[in-house]
């Protein structure tokens, strides 16, 4: 599998079909190989953005990021003991996972799965009394 990530991913002629945030996120990103980046800033520059427009994107990528950052900080609920929540816990993972903190988003992963196995072993546990009254 020869190629760069812009020809599997994107395709030659797909990259025009992003909108400029979407553009201005591929280019910020650190994940992204320097042929794919390289291919990426020069359809950012022929789409002759004015500056108001080019800083409106970088305001909005900051806004959203420091929402997903603060998001990830705030988290109130234990996995272990509140498992039954899943959505939120699925969603913390998303966001720990969309900053790289892949040891973090996998211990809470491994709490949020040990307090589903206690969970449901207490939901097992109460049928099984009230099945044998």
């Amino acid at each position: 599998m020869q190629g760069s990530y812009y020809e599997l991913l994107v395709g030659p002629n797909k990259i025009k079909l992003l909108d400029n945030y979407q553009l201005y996120q591929l280019i910020r990103s650190e994940l992204i190989d320097n042929q794919t980046l390289a291919q990426l800033k020069r359809e950012f520059k022929s789409r002759n953005l004015s500056r108001y427009e080019e800083s409106r994107l970088e305001n909005k990528y900051y806004l959203n990021y420091a929402r997903h950052e603060s998001e990830v900080e705030k988290n109130y609920w234990n996995p272990l003991f509140t498992a039954f929540a899943l959505n939120r816990h699925f969603k913390h993972l998303a966001l720990l996972k969309i900053q790289g903190k892949k040891k973090e988003a996998k211990k809470y992963m491994i709490q949020l799965y040990f307090g589903l196995a206690l969970y449901f072993s207490v939901i097992l546990l109460i049928i099984m009394i009230l099945k044998s009254k």
